[in-house]
């Protein structure tokens, strides 16, 4: 997005220092009909080299702040992906804890209700102790009847003997569900401590962010207000001596024009430096989760956007500054909103890239796919299935861009096409 502006800013920057030159040359009827002079030719080949040089010095300034730029946002993007995984866990140890609490409830209730059984059948055997038994045989009470009494403590002996077993038992699993309890408050406890540790070195990556992205926008500034950042090689530099050879060859009578022309696009450039840049739409509606047996390609005029905000340009249009047209729609949207796959694929590229910041790159089959860049963070990595809906990256400004938004781009057979026309 911003080679665009770069190259329309140095075409003007070029045209001004150029008209300049024009202007301030000491014309006369019989100079403007030759040839420059060779010396005059070979002063501004050297004020051109010596331009050169101080642009490559320039450049060089602007890669290490790219670099470092690059790291920082990296950074991010791993800790941010790293506080979401510590959530998930956090999550589900919340969820055992409680599975085990319940469960120790559980078995608790049991106990308790053996306890009271336990109670109420060694009242019974005592009252029916042996003692009662004997006492009837020498009463001379029925023989069968006695024996079938003892039948039936000594079964109940047993019986209480089963229950006390299963009590003793049921009491060391309680024992162990509450210990198994404990540990998973205990690691509950550490996960959190880890997530505030991840929490604070997420602000500290923040913090030297912030301070690259200054030390970059300082530069870039600067950048701007050099005349030769197009001259990167003798291309460009045989270029604009032929184009001052023919600037020197024209009439005096110019010189009004060119003085107008000048005026005019200070003017602009004044203009377009206040300009707010309004949106163009507004979306409010992104992918859901849905299945669909089709094709990519029967999916067209049914997806959303990724994410929803103002719609910052229209697809094919001049981008501002001139250069190449839009070949993607710039969606302006808050830092950190979810960005979500418009339909099932697979990542191909997931990382830093020079001049679209975190990129992650969807294919979708048949030669389609899907590009969002300018991200603060990447949730997948290449190699990763995606469902329409999931969240794949969250809006930033990386890689330069002075909007925080998502810059998304569809292709087919590397071509691209209007997204446009395939949402609702």
């Amino acid at each position: 997005m911003n080679r665009g502006r770069w190259g329309k800013l140095n075409r003007v920057n070029i045209r001004t220092y150029l008209v300049l030159l024009a202007l301030a040359w000491p014309l006369s009827a019989a100079a403007n009909q030759a040839d420059l002079k060779k010396s005059e030719l070979d002063a501004l080949k050297r004020r051109l080299q010596t331009l050169q040089q101080e642009f490559r010095s320039t450049q060089a300034h602007r890669k290490e702040a790219v670099d470092e730029l690059r790291e920082s946002e990296q950074a991010i993007s791993a800790a941010v992906s790293q506080l979401r995984q510590l959530d998930t866990e956090r999550q589900r140890t919340q969820h055992d804890v409680q599975a085990l609490t319940e469960q120790a409830d559980a078995v608790a209730a049991r106990i308790r209700q053996q306890q009271n059984h336990l109670a109420q059948a060694l009242k019974g055997a005592h009252q029916r102790g042996q003692g009662g038994v004997l006492k009837r045989i020498l009463d001379g009470a029925d023989p069968n009847q006695t024996a079938r009494e003892l039948r039936y403590l000594a079964h109940l002996s047993r019986a209480q003997h089963d229950m006390i077993d299963a009590l003793r038992a049921d009491q060391a699993q309680l024992l162990a569900l509450r210990e198994a309890a404990a540990q998973k408050t205990d690691q509950l406890s550490q996960l959190q401590a880890a997530r505030e540790a991840e929490q604070k070195q997420l602000l500290a990556d923040k913090r030297a962010r912030e301070q690259v992205l200054q030390k970059l926008s300082v530069q870039i500034q600067q950048q701007r207000r050099e005349i030769t950042t197009l001259q990167r090689d003798e291309r460009n530099l045989t270029q604009l001596v032929e184009r001052l050879n023919r600037l020197m060859a024209q009439q005096a009578a110019r010189e009004a024009a060119a003085r107008a022309r000048a005026a005019q696009q200070a003017k602009r450039q004044a203009g377009q430096t206040g300009q707010t840049r309004k949106p163009v739409a507004v979306n409010t509606e992104t992918p859901v989760a849905f299945r669909s047996g089709r094709p990519f390609s029967g999916l067209k005029g049914s997806l959303r956007l990724p994410v929803p905000g103002e719609l910052m340009n229209r697809f094919g249009a001049p981008r501002e500054g001139g250069g190449v047209n839009w070949k993607g729609l710039f969606i302006r949207a808050a830092e950190g909103t979810v960005v979500k796959a418009i339909a099932a694929g697979q990542v191909v590229f997931s990382e830093w890239l020079r001049g679209f910041g975190n990129l992650i790159i969807v294919d979708h089959g048949e030669g389609y796919m899907s590009l969002y860049s300018n991200n603060e963070s990447l949730y997948k990595q290449v190699g990763d299935r995606v469902q329409p809906g999931d969240a794949i990256a969250t809006v930033g400004n990386s890689g330069g861009q002075s909007d925080t938004g998502l810059y998304f781009e569809m292709r087919h057979q590397s071509r691209p096409v209007n997204p446009l026309l395939w949402v609702k």
